[in-house]
């Protein structure tokens, strides 16, 4: 059975304490939905995190961030 593809953005985040970086794919709209809200605490808007959802091999996974617990994150190539 073939399944429609979808659209994922790779983005690395390098959780604090963690000498290397963990590559995660992410829907375009998740993708600056998450980057919105990082940024957003880098400013010191007062948000702490969230739930995203992340496109991880045949299966949609949901992960809870602290942003406190993130040292950076880096969005990547368009697959």
């Amino acid at each position: 059975m073939i399944s429609e593809a979808v659209t994922t953005v790779a983005i690395r985040i390098r959780f604090s304490g963690s000498v290397e970086a963990e590559r995660f794919h992410i829907t375009p709209r998740e993708c600056v939905r998450l980057l919105t809200e990082w940024k957003a605490y880098l400013g010191g808007n007062g948000a702490i995190g969230g739930e995203y959802a992340f496109e991880e091999t045949d299966h949609p996974l949901v992960m809870s961030l602290n942003f406190s617990l993130i040292a950076y994150i880096e969005p990547g190539k368009v697959y």
